[in-house]
């Protein structure tokens, strides 16, 4: 996979409400895509999202996600990514404003509109992401920080979640492992979160997430 590294931000859902295909980590390069399925379990439900990206330009990409909950789907969420790289030998960072919009293309759908803002940053040893987001009445903000381990062909990354978020049904916060494994064009992503605080939310429970995806 060209020029494999890590920069941008999941999807919209009652457990989160940042991050990007693929896995928040590529492509990188213009004229790329990708492709990515994700199964969630969080409150007592199940979700599958399929999920996409092409880049024009790797400062410039579009981004597109359809969830499936019982058979049915939802409505589908579309985001324009726009990136500032920089880049310093064997490490690059990145900033990231994404308009994104809910079409109201599933049953009793809304249209709804959201911001991102978020940084991320990468050295050959360590990866660090940090978003800032609103989508409708909610307001929240995602970090993902923790250890790179690459090799030939290949990377692993060891990293902790820390997610939290306010809005008209309540407060939440959540926290917990996250693992991101890639061979070639071939990424893996697995996490949980369990819930340390919650005030007057419809929240319930913890968060598991298991993901695969791939680039070109």
């Amino acid at each position: 996979m060209r020029g494999f590294a890590i920069p941008l931000l999941l999807c919209v859902s009652k457990a989160a409400l940042a991050h990007q295909p693929v896995m928040d980590m590529a492509p990188r390069w213009s004229n790329g895509y990708g492709i990515q399925t994700r199964v969630e379990y969080f409150d007592s439900d199940t979700t599958v999202w399929l999920e996409g990206v092409y880049t024009w330009d790797r400062s410039v990409r579009a981004t597109f996600k359809l969830p499936n909950k019982d058979g049915t789907l939802g409505d589908l969420i579309l985001g324009l990514p726009l990136k500032k790289y920089y880049n310093d030998g064997p490490s690059t960072s990145n900033w990231s404003l994404t308009p994104s919009a809910r079409l109201p293309t599933g049953n009793q759908g809304k249209w709804k509109a959201g911001l991102s803002v978020s940084y991320s940053a990468e050295s050959p040893t360590f990866y660090q992401l940090y978003d800032l987001y609103t989508w409708g009445d909610r307001v929240g903000f995602d970090l993902n920080a923790g250890f790179a381990f690459p090799g030939k062909g290949s990377g692993t990354f060891a990293l902790w979640d820390v997610s939290a978020l306010t809005s008209d049904d309540g407060d939440r916060v959540q926290t917990g492992p996250v693992f991101v494994y890639f061979k070639k064009n071939i990424m893996f992503r697995a996490e949980y979160k369990a819930l340390i605080y919650e005030h007057d939310s419809d929240w319930s429970g913890s968060y598991f997430s298991l993901g695969i995806g791939v680039v070109y």
